[in-house]
């Protein structure tokens, strides 16, 4: 009563203040109630252990595997930078390498990049810090000057996902077996709580909101620029966690990728996409991924006519470009107001060229990893003889390799310095592979659309056109030489051929076909006595299998003669600006960003072909399916198939339903019997275990295909008649015996691809050397 005849006797005025104070209390009070539930949550986040990161794995002894390297080239490959950053593409923003050294844990004082901790990410970090990595960052962690910030940034290049490492235990001593171009085990695109990336977000925001934390960071830093520099320093910082935390890719309502990547794998071709076309070009362009695909082993790529897990790229350069930009490369493609780039400014990149083509030429030098006798153990070589029987029965011809002649090398890569370097990689249907075909086909079914930009059709045609004349230019003179080749052979009449093969002109830089020089071979063939193979029509392209004998190289001759134009035409007409493929739309960004860097340096024609690596031409090949690369070092690259669904060989061998449904990764133990991971499956599980389960039931995830299980009568026929007994769809050998299994294994320790690379080759440095940048 008292009470409210005060309140009732105090003025208007009092009483809003009272009320206002008794709302204050309270809201001051959820505030605070907020703060320790975010601190709560904070402290989880970062504190709390987490099941799916595993444990520690310390070795007693690191080995290099004998791969033909000396530490020079190792340490070219590990720290050359190719200009990319984090995050994607970020300069203002980037992350700056000093701040990665010198960052903090969140409730700790052990730095992020300190090397124990990054090897629990499963980084590879080597014993004792060299001139190149002074701070002893991982694989792959190095530094460029950024000119647009005045300022050095960390830089991720392909060595930190194209670099593995075995663990095997002998004798009371654990060794570390580092494969040099394997296959990565870190998680580095991993967005869940406890890998690498969320937790480098928590450090750098703890950083900026603990003033203790920030005081420490900014005198690490700094150096004696501290006090002065704390304020730009701090500003700097909250810019970069900015553009980490509005990266479209990072958003998780978004779930642009629902099938958890785990340890050794990515999205690859997924992500390269997003980056490019929708970081940096416009957010519709974002897609869904959901097809993660382990690192590719590297050794002998430059062999390889295609390459890519689907054989959609052929030329180095634009491979390495590609790879760039998918981690993190810069390539401005909008004004700041969002509306296109004048013409003279598009497709300006921070890729560094250069940097490209040295690590490329050291990967040339790169032998398949040796196997370890010593360590691994004595391998059988009687066993391994009969594994090599089965080998060239059920294996070779698919996984060859299949060594091109001269004339095709001289077509597809004119500048490879030696004969039998050119080796063809048959992409495999998915129809017949039967392996899981998320990868293959996400890649031809998005769509990006590049109007944005500013290119139109007109732009695109006149990147590509003179490309496809080339490329017909090149397949004439190379099926007129099989052609006099094959005839002179089967000794029939050769008329003009000759002549006309001997004044074959080069091609041009601008791609005019040789019309007049066509239409003479023509002629020489029709004037033949003997009946001209049928030409199919001009949407139609002659088959190239392997053993191409005279009809078959007679007919592509033809066809290209009659038809390559037109069909050119035709390509280029079905392109859409607004709607290209995955393959196209890289293809074309590929080629634009390398005619800029051409432009701007005054890089010529000839110079160019040795830059793009051998000559050869930057066109994609859009195919469902996957190629069967040749196996020399497979045993050092677990686990298998391209999404990584089999942990062993031995698996891999054995029919798919008795392959594991799921089994743990993350742990580098390795297996010298099954060759692969030692396998931890639901069957072995104890509810302890601690890293990323791979569940094959999971869209993306099949460790289906690639199956031995055809019986022998099935098997009899097919061999006798395979067009009239076709195996089933991922059937592509008999049921093998264990016995059969165990001796392909002792022989692939062994199993060597040649021609081998002569050992005193030396790449050419495309005259970079000079001070051309």
């Amino acid at each position: 009563m008292r009470r409210t005849r005060n309140m009732a006797s105090l003025g208007l005025g009092a009483r809003l203040w009272l009320a206002f104070g008794w709302l204050l209390k309270r809201v001051l009070g959820l505030m605070v109630l907020l703060a320790v539930l975010a601190f709560g949550a904070f402290a989880w986040f970062v504190l709390w252990p987490v099941a799916t990161v595993p444990p520690p794995e310390p070795v007693d002894e690191l080995v290099y595997l004998d791969q033909g390297w000396s530490q020079a080239d190792r340490e070219l490959y590990y720290y050359t930078p190719q200009g990319t950053s984090m995050p994607q593409g970020a300069s203002r923003g980037a992350l700056r390498y000093d701040w990665f050294v010198h960052l903090r844990l969140p409730f700790s004082d052990q730095r992020f990049a300190d090397p124990e901790h990054l090897r629990r990410y499963r980084f590879l970090v080597d014993p004792a810090p060299t001139p190149q990595n002074p701070d002893l960052l991982p694989v792959g962690f190095s530094r460029h000057f950024d000119t647009a910030i005045g300022e050095e940034v960390l830089d991720i290049s392909c060595a930190a996902c194209h670099n593995g490492e075995l663990h095997f235990s002998r004798g009371g001593r654990t060794f570390g077996l580092r494969v040099d171009g394997g296959q990565a085990m870190h998680a580095l695109t991993d967005s869940s709580r406890g890998q690498f990336a969320p937790m480098l977000l928590a450090s750098l925001a703890w950083t900026a909101v603990n003033p203790f934390k920030f005081d420490q960071f900014a005198r690490d830093v700094l150096g004696t620029r501290y006090p002065a520099a704390k304020g730009t320093l701090r500003r700097n910082l909250w810019t970069s966690l900015r553009h980490f935390v509005s990266d479209p890719q990072n958003n998780p309502i978004a779930h642009f990728y629902p099938v958890e990547e785990g340890y050794g794998r990515t999205d690859a071709l997924g992500r390269i996409g997003n980056t490019v076309f929708g970081d940096h070009l416009v957010s519709d362009n974002l897609q869904v991924g959901s097809a993660p695909v382990s690192y590719p082993y590297l050794w002998n790529i430059w062999k390889f006519d295609w390459v890519q897990y689907n054989g959609s790229v052929a030329q180095p350069l634009a491979r390495n470009i590609g790879e760039a930009l998918g981690v993190g490369a810069r390539i401005p493609l909008l004004s700041d107001t969002g509306a296109p780039l004048p013409e003279p400014e598009r497709f300006r990149s921070s890729v560094r060229v250069p940097e490209l083509v040295k690590i490329e030429g050291t990967l040339q030098r790169l032998q398949p990893p040796a196997w370890p006798e010593d360590i691994l153990g004595p391998v059988d070589r009687g066993l391994a003889t009969t594994g090599r029987e089965l080998f060239v029965e059920h294996c070779q011809g698919c996984h060859g390799p299949h060594v091109a002649g001269a004339a095709r090398q001289q077509a597809y890569a004119p500048l490879k310095p030696f004969p039998g370097m050119e080796w063809r990689i048959e992409v495999i249907p998915t129809s017949h592979i039967g392996t899981d075909p998320a990868a293959a086909q996400g890649f031809l079914e998005r769509r990006y659309d590049l109007r944005a930009t500013g290119l139109d059709n007109e732009d695109i045609d006149q990147a590509l056109r003179p490309l496809l004349h080339r490329q017909l230019t090149r397949e004439v003179r190379y099926r007129l030489a099989e052609v006099v080749r094959w005839r002179a052979v089967a000794q029939l009449p050769l008329g003009d051929l000759p002549s006309l093969l001997a004044s074959y002109p080069a091609e041009s830089a601008d791609g005019r076909l040789p019309q007049a020089q066509f239409d003479s071979i023509r002629a020489a063939l029709e004037a033949q006595a003997e009946p001209l193979p049928p030409v199919p029509d001009a949407a139609t392209p002659p088959p190239d299998p392997l053993d191409c004998d005279l009809s078959c190289q007679t007919q592509a001759l033809l066809w290209n003669l009659q038809h390559g134009a037109e069909h050119a035409a035709a390509t280029l007409a079905a392109l859409d600006v607004s709607r290209l493929s995955e393959g196209e739309a890289l293809n074309v960004t590929g080629i634009l960003i390398k005619n800029r860097y051409f432009r701007d340096h005054n890089i010529g024609f000839e110079q160019q072909q040795c830059i793009e690596g051998f000559g050869t031409l930057d066109l994609p090949q859009q195919i469902e399916g996957y190629k069967p690369r040749p196996l020399a070092g497979v045993w050092a690259t677990p686990p298998f198939l391209h999404n990584g669904s089999v942990p062993t060989i031995y698996q891999l061998l054995s029919p798919p339903d008795s392959r594991d449904r799921r089994f743990l990764v993350g742990s580098r133990q390795y297996d010298p019997e099954r060759l692969g991971y030692l396998v931890i499956s639901d069957r072995d599980a104890t509810g302890e275990e601690r890293g990323f389960w791979f569940d094959t039931r999971d869209a993306g995830n099949g460790n289906g295909g690639h199956a031995f299980v055809a019986d022998p009568v099935l098997w009899e026929r097919h061999q006798a008649d395979p067009g009239a007994n076709p195996m089933p769809r991922g059937v592509i050998g008999p049921l093998l015996s264990h016995h059969q299994r165990l001796a392909l294994i002792e022989y692939l320790k062994i199993h060597r691809d040649g021609p081998a690379t002569p050992a005193d080759y030396r790449a050419s440095d495309c005259g970079l050397s000079d001070g051309t940048q």
